[in-house]
C-alpha cells in the first residue's frame, strides 16, 4: 500500500498549512496596508491647501510638506495612521471644515482634503483585501 498517515500526522499538516497560509496572507495584507498609507500621504500632500497669506512665522506650503505616516504592528494587527507633524496638527480639523471667522458673524469655508484621501484609502483597502 502507498505511504498511510495516522489522523494526527493530517491534522498536524493541515495545522502547519493553514498557518503558512495564514502568515502569507498577513504578510501581503502588512505589504499592502504600508503602500496605500504611502500613497496616502503623497495624494495628500498634492490636494492639501496652500497658505497665501502674509503671516511671516508660517512658511508657504508648510501644511501640505508637514503630512506623513505611521505604521504601529500590535499582535498581528497593521494600523497605518496619516497625520501632520508638528504643529500643523491644529489646522486640520479647521480647514477640513470650515470655521467661524474673528469677526463672529461669517465663516471659512471648508477644504475638504482629509475626508477625500480616506475614502480612497478606505476603498483601497477593501480592494486589496477582495483580491486576496
Amino acid at each position: 500500500m502507498a505511504d498511510m498517515i495516522t489522523p494526527e500526522e493530517l491534522a498536524q499538516t493541515l495545522a502547519d498549512y493553514c498557518r503558512g497560509y495564514t502568515e502569507e496572507i498577513r504578510e501581503a495584507v502588512g505589504e499592502g496596508i504600508k503602500k496605500i498609507g504611502a500613497e496616502a500621504v503623497q495624494e495628500i500632500k498634492e490636494i492639501a491647501p496652500v497658505y497665501a497669506g502674509e503671516n511671516t512665522g508660517t512658511p508657504k506650503g508648510a501644511y501640505k510638506r508637514s503630512w506623513t505616516y505611521r505604521i504601529d504592528k500590535e499582535r498581528g494587527v497593521i494600523n497605518v495612521t496619516v497625520h501632520v507633524k508638528g504643529k500643523n496638527y491644529r489646522l486640520t480639523h479647521l480647514l477640513e471644515n470650515g470655521h467661524l471667522n474673528r469677526d463672529g458673524t461669517t465663516r471659512s469655508r471648508a477644504i475638504p482634503h482629509i475626508s477625500i484621501v480616506n475614502k480612497h484609502a478606505q476603498e483601497k483597502v477593501e480592494k486589496l483585501i477582495k483580491e486576496l
